[in-house]
């Protein structure tokens, strides 16, 4: 499997050590990394943050599958403060370093967010698949898929290799 991997400018910095992290977790090729800019019409200037499903949605259009788009700029979804990152099954993820002040934390959230793309829910065990509300949240879970979790992905795709 190759995923396709997007950026804006500022987020330039993470990708190595995101590919990286995504390649030794599910063992999927990352195959490029283009820069994109987040577009206006997806800015909400009331809140000051974009539309993480607009962003989805517009890449989704595209067909690129599967993808991540890291952004620099906070984003939200309907009904949430922010979110640190917004997935579809099968399709992509947008992941956004704002609120994220570590690179650990950037590649814990998008193997989470990646784990969405690939299938996973959230995860109640010691696992990097728990649902993360805060900074300090993400911070404690593990950067790790748990025994269960990967057990799950080698059902739903056999053709995956990782560890």
């Amino acid at each position: 499997m190759r995923l396709s991997m997007f950026h804006d400018a500022r987020s330039r910095g993470v990708l190595s050590a995101v590919g990286i992290a995504l390649e030794r977790t599910y063992g999927i090729e990352v195959r490029e990394a283009l820069e994109r800019e987040p577009p206006r019409e997806a800015f909400n200037a009331r809140r000051r943050q974009f539309d993480a499903s607009a962003l989805l949605n517009i890449l989704a259009r595209e067909g690129r599958r599967p993808f991540l788009w890291i952004l620099s700029p906070d984003i939200y979804v309907k009904g949430m403060n922010f979110v640190f990152g917004v997935a579809l099954f099968g399709i992509g993820a947008v992941l956004s370093t704002h609120r994220l002040h570590s690179l650990d934390l950037v590649r814990k959230e998008a193997i989470h967010e990646i784990g969405h793309v690939l299938g996973l829910s959230h995860c109640e065990n010691e696992c990097v698949m728990q649902f993360s509300n805060s900074v300090a949240e993400a911070e404690m879970k593990p950067s790790e898929l748990c025994n269960e979790c990967k057990n799950k992905l080698r059902k739903m795709l056999p053709s995956l290799n990782f560890e």
